[in-house]
């Protein structure tokens, strides 16, 4: 595997003409990740993961300084499973850069107690397409909101690139694989798992209870359990707006705090359950 550091690298080694399937990441490779790489080789072209912690989504009171830092490991997962490039650029990779502005539906969910977080991800998507420029990039739905706004831009910005969203892969009690959860104490993952009880929960008795009555008593569940909501709710995928009623391809999300970690979650909701 091919490491690069720099913007020329990836330039001088004309990596873009030979078409390039890009799994962008902040490191501390998990599973998760580890999947999307997987399914890059069923494309055209080689597979690239950019590994790059940046700065510019993370609020002035986020876990940036504590963000799990794994490159060596990280390497060694990469050559495992024979991924043929890597773009590991600098701090500095971020600096300097204007900033874009997302559009109003990253103020809902995740941005609207996170400002400046999403604008933060476009603009450092925008520097890395702009480097690598590749045919293809791979995003896992965990992070569903930050899919769509990526897709979007994308769609507009580089309508070359086409955007490629995969399943949570999920840890075997159903925790969805983050690195943050490397973060969590002994007894702090031990209550990880109840955030996808909550949400199967919602979808397994939405004939029996009214939207509200699903969401309260959800979140009641959580709550005993020592997890501090953010959001829990049901949504329409496109718009993330909340719906009155079910209905195919809705989302239930979730964002919630265990101690200082916070943690993500959704389900995109089947065919009406009898």
């Amino acid at each position: 595997m091919k490491i690069f550091e720099t913007e020329n690298d990836i330039v001088n080694n004309h990596l873009n003409a030979k078409g390039l399937n890009l799994v962008p990441t902040m490191g501390n490779l998990h599973e998760g990740h580890l999947s999307l790489i997987e399914e890059t080789k069923n494309y055209n072209g080689k597979t690239i993961v950019s590994i790059f912690i940046n700065p510019l989504q993370f609020g002035p009171n986020e876990d940036f300084k504590n963000y799990p830092r794994t490159i060596i490991s990280d390497i060694k997962k990469l050559e495992k499973i024979n991924c043929d490039y890597a773009f590991i650029p600098k701090d500095n990779f971020a600096k300097k850069l204007k900033l874009i502005k997302a559009p109003s539906i990253s103020k809902k969910l995740c941005g609207k107690n996170r400002p400046g977080h999403f604008d933060g991800v476009l603009t450092i998507i925008n520097k890395i397409f702009s480097v690598i420029l590749p045919t293809h990039a791979f995003f896992g739905l965990k992070d569903y909101q930050q899919f769509i706004l990526i897709r979007e831009f994308t769609r507009i910005s580089f309508p070359k690139v086409k955007i490629v969203g995969l399943p949570i892969i999920r840890e075997k009690d159903g925790l969805a694989m983050s690195s943050r959860n490397n973060l969590l104490t002994k007894d702090e993952r031990k209550i990880a798992p109840n955030i996808y009880e909550g949400l199967l929960w919602i979808e397994n008795n939405r004939k029996r209870f009214t939207i509200p009555e699903l969401i309260k008593l959800s979140s009641e569940k959580l709550e005993k359990n020592n997890i501090q909501i953010d959001y829990l709710g049901i949504f329409d995928k496109k718009n993330l707006t909340k719906v009155k009623n079910f209905e195919e391809g809705a989302l239930i999300a979730v964002a919630a705090k265990i101690g200082k970690v916070r943690l993500i979650d959704n389900i995109i909701l089947n065919k009406s359950k009898d």
